[in-house]
Formats: structure tokens, sequence, C-alpha cells
């Protein structure tokens, strides 16, 4: 539970869009070219914002673990 709680406060600082595109992608399932439907955005975009929300929760996850030592 504490890992489920952790994924979700770092997911919930990503960008908007980056958070709309992981959150259709990872979690609901939906294609690139439904979420590109859906948002209003090309194929393209979606697999770029979805890439950079990957890498974005990456560094988000390592800063909050090396916070963790420091306490």
């Amino acid at each position: 539970q504490l890992k489920a709680s952790i994924a979700l406060e770092a997911i919930g600082k990503l960008s908007p869009g980056y958070r709309a595109v992981f959150n259709l992608f990872v979690i609901e399932e939906y294609s690139h070219k439904e979420i590109a439907e859906m948002l209003g955005i090309s194929e393209g975009t979606s697999k770029s914002n979805l890439s950079k929300a990957k890498l974005n929760l990456k560094k988000i996850l390592t800063e909050e673990f090396s916070n963790l030592d420091d306490r």
C-alpha cells in the first residue's frame, strides 16, 4: 500500500498533459490513437508525452527515495 501511495503521489506531480496521457495509456489502457483523438493531439505527441512522463516519474521517484535517506 505504501508503494501505491508513493506512485500516486509521484503521478500527481506530473504536468497535467503528461499525467493525462500517462493515466489514459498505462491505467486506462487506451491506445495512442484513441488518446490523440480524445485530447485533440497527434499520436506522436501522445507517445512523446508518455515518454516524458515516464522520465519525469523516474526523476521524481529517485528524488523522493533519496530524500527518505535524509530522514
